[in-house]
């Protein structure tokens, strides 16, 4: 079972269960090429754990990046968004989506409103990358394995190893809480972000202004860099540049064009600018890699 991310879907990402009533769902992903981009950049509500088994890859959470290599774990929280790029190949990875809907009971008892409720509202943040733990591989491959198989009696199994993960992170890997109007604020912001993201990644290669860009989330530039770099990590142009950066990279290993070609292919229009942020980003200069 592959659990592929389309491209062409809205930044929100719907993540569909197989059985709503029991909302957790795993398989394996791989990617049989370096330096590809495996996910593009989405965000969901639910948790996502990416187990690494083979090979190495990066996956940027709200723009930071974690390489991550056989036995590592990044976790996703609810809300980040999150893209990622095989380094090497071939990289092999599991993927489990779990709605925090499946801890939950009937009636709220006080395992769900300390521990459970808290995760789902963003109130508690795990760690994005954990490097190999025993226990935290033994619950992973437990949840891989029982939703594999589906044996008599796996849906408590999963459960059981879902609590122990949650725990082993609560102890060990919790790093932020916020309060009620801290993970409101969040929520809003990145609900805003979502269409200027999104015009990033479809017009990187063209003139972009901070007018248009805070004018799509309908605030002020000043308001607007402030969140943005609240959310993403970095200020606009950083973020931009990265991605035209990214773009170049692929172009001057894939294609014939000159450096001068690609720079004004990834938008562009000063060449010297153009090597200075290549080198910044990429420790190298563009002539090296042609």
């Amino acid at each position: 079972m592959n659990i592929n991310l389309d491209k062409d879907y809205a930044l929100h990402e719907i993540m569909p269960m197989p059985d709503p009533q029991f909302p957790i769902k795993a398989g394996p992903n791989s990617a049989l090429q370096g330096d590809r981009e495996i996910f593009s950049t989405h965000w969901h509500q639910q948790l996502e754990f990416l187990f690494f088994t083979e090979g190495e890859g990066i996956i940027y959470c709200n723009s930071k990046p974690y390489k991550a290599k056989a036995g590592d774990l990044i976790v996703v929280n609810s809300n980040d968004l999150h893209r990622g790029q095989s380094i090497s190949a071939p990289l092999h990875y599991y993927c489990i989506i779990m709605d925090t809907q499946l801890l939950q009971s009937k009636f709220m008892d006080t395992c769900e409103a300390k521990y459970v409720t808290p995760i789902e509202q963003n109130r508690i943040l795990f760690e994005n990358k954990i490097p190999y733990n025993a226990a935290i591989e033994s619950c992973i491959m437990t949840l891989i394995h029982e939703l594999e198989n589906k044996e008599l009696g796996f849906e408590l199994a999963v459960k059981s190893a879902a609590f122990q993960l949650i725990t082993l992170l609560f102890r060990r890997h919790a790093t932020t809480m916020l309060n009620d109007e801290e993970y409101q604020a969040r929520l809003r912001n990145v609900e805003r972000l979502n269409p200027v993201l999104q015009y990033i990644d479809n017009h990187y290669t063209e003139d972009i202004t901070l007018d248009h860009l805070s004018s799509l989330a309908n605030v002020s530039r000043y308001h607007f860099c402030r969140v943005f770099k609240e959310i993403t990590g970095k200020t606009p142009i950083e973020y931009i540049n990265f991605l035209r950066i990214h773009h170049a990279e692929n172009l001057l290993k894939q294609t014939d064009m000159n450096v001068t070609e690609v720079a004004l292919a990834s938008g562009f229009n000063n060449l010297n600018y153009f090597s200075r942020i290549f080198k910044k980003y990429k420790q190298i200069s563009p002539s090296r890699i042609k």
